[in-house]
């Protein structure tokens, strides 16, 4: 099949930003254990992962705490603290909701007086990307409709995540550790002025890697299960947002123990 020469550049475009989806930060794990972990793929983006889907099918409950920056993160500059609490919170609730929509009761505090096993995850690297050319890719996207949307290959933001899954007793059943940059699958191309200041500010690329990392953790979860006899709980209604309501309580409670 011939190809037209204006067809060429598109699709220069297309394998130069397919080439470039993923990136690495080089931050200390916060994983328990990574010894564990084998190379896998999710959603074109190259992880390192490990599940065990029998223990794991005996889940039903699992308490997630806000995710937290991973000590010696990769993070960009001149960031405040009240932008980074707000991609926390924001990763916290598309966790909660992927797990969520996997048949787990996720709840932001372990029930007292029963075993819970601990879902966390960190945030391991971050990069901003730039508000002049990310305006420009969500033009270019909707002018050009579909699902792969167009993306200028010049300050993409990228975002590093790993997360865990441990019983009561510390036992490891679940673990991924991933990286990226926004790339042009992302479906970014259709933000419109109703999705509100944070889609088009320099954490916009991040708030859109939050979904994907979720989804690529909960798809490993729920795969490794797949087979197994599940147990199955559900999550109370408002509890992914209430994740919002969490940041700045772990600094009030800590300055209050102070004082």
């Amino acid at each position: 099949m011939r190809m037209s020469r204006s067809a060429l550049p598109v699709m220069g475009g297309v394998a130069l930003l397919l080439a470039g989806c993923s990136t690495a930060f080089e931050t200390p794990t916060t994983l328990s254990n990574d010894a564990q972990l084998v190379p896998g793929e999710r959603r074109l983006v190259p992880v390192m992962e490990y599940a065990d889907g029998e223990a794991l099918s005996a889940l039903s409950v699992l308490h997630l705490p806000l995710v937290e920056i991973a000590p010696g993160a990769e993070v960009d500059g001149d960031l405040d603290g009240a932008r980074l609490d707000r991609l926390r919170a924001v990763l916290s609730k598309e966790i909660c909701q992927r797990f969520a929509r996997g048949g787990f009761s996720v709840l932001p505090e372990p029930e007292e007086g029963a075993a819970t096993a601990r879902l966390s995850a960190a945030v391991t690297g971050l990069r901003r990307n730039n508000v002049a050319t990310t305006g420009l890719s969500r033009v270019i996207g909707t002018a050009v409709p579909g699902p792969l949307n167009p993306r200028v290959p010049i300050g993409i933001g990228a975002l590093g995540a790993e997360g865990e899954i441990l019983a009561e007793d510390g036992t490891q059943l679940a673990a991924i550790r991933w990286a990226s940059q926004n790339h042009l699958a992302s479906g970014g191309g259709f933000t419109t002025v109703l999705d509100g200041p944070a889609a088009f500010g320099d954490l916009a690329d991040a708030n859109e890697l939050a979904s994907i990392f979720a989804d690529a953790f909960g798809d490993l979860v729920v795969e490794a299960r797949a087979g197994y006899d599940v147990s199955e709980g559900e999550t109370p209604r408002g509890t992914c947002d209430a994740y919002f309501d969490q940041i700045g309580q772990d600094e009030d409670d800590a300055a209050e123990a102070a004082g």
